[in-house]
């Protein structure tokens, strides 16, 4: 996708999901830095080439604010949404040797 094919860079919505339940939902016009700057910060000090990722912290919502707080958990899937764009799937699994949470 090039930028002239979305209706509006500085407007996406951005989603987070957990087994279907939507726990982050914001928009890239309530970002810190607008799209266009983040990008032109970043290619001022190294280059990007199509398809690289820029991973910018994300909306309200984050399991450990939540009361009481919620985290990944193996088993889960997180879904991140960015409409107009496509989605990032991840299913989740124990990494080997760590103690799992509540153990």
């Amino acid at each position: 996708m090039t930028p002239d094919e979305l209706p509006d860079a500085d407007d996406l919505r951005l989603r987070c999901s957990v087994d279907g339940r939507v726990l982050q939902d914001g928009r890239t016009r309530d970002m810190i830095f607008s799209v266009p700057e983040l990008v032109a910060r970043i290619s001022a000090v190294c280059p990007m080439a199509p398809g690289d990722l820029i991973f910018t912290g994300t909306p309200s919502g984050v399991g450990m604010g939540r009361k009481p707080p919620e985290f990944l958990r193996p088993g889960t899937t997180l879904v991140s949404t960015i409409d107009g764009l496509g989605e990032l799937r991840n299913a989740l699994v124990a990494a080997p040797g760590l103690p799992r949470p509540g153990r």
